[in-house]
């Protein structure tokens, strides 16, 4: 018969794989979020105030969506794992891998928005 700690070691590596992958693809969308705010920072407008105020709440919208949707994809695969009566590990991590590539899939589909809306005169 197998040990609980026998049982629990391919959990584990499941646990840890998609937590790098997870970090992994966060990494370029935590790098993009940086380069904003830093590109906002350094236009920083000592007389308009009403655009510094656009450009803090949209780096906030932009930092609560990276942030927020993985956090909320975890705490859905925890809760469904707890309520199912299973242990929250493996479920938890791929709740946060589904929000990151649910933050992925927004971002694709906005920056197609963008593009398609956008006019080009040379």
């Amino acid at each position: 018969m197998d040990s609980p700690a026998e049982t629990a070691r391919p959990a584990r590596r499941t646990v840890i794989a998609l937590l790098v992958v997870t970090a992994v693809l966060l990494l370029p969308l935590l790098g993009v979020l940086w380069y904003a705010a830093d590109d906002a920072l350094q236009h920083k407008s000592t007389s308009d105030w009403v655009a510094n105020h656009q450009a803090r709440k949209s780096l906030e919208n932009a930092a609560l969506l990276i942030f927020g949707v993985p956090m909320a994809g975890a705490a859905c695969g925890w809760t469904g794992a707890t309520v199912l009566g299973r242990r929250p590990g493996v479920p938890t991590a791929t709740g946060a891998l589904t929000g990151t590539i649910a933050v992925w899939i927004v971002g694709v589909v906005a920056i197609g928005a963008a593009f398609s809306n956008a006019t080009f005169d040379f």
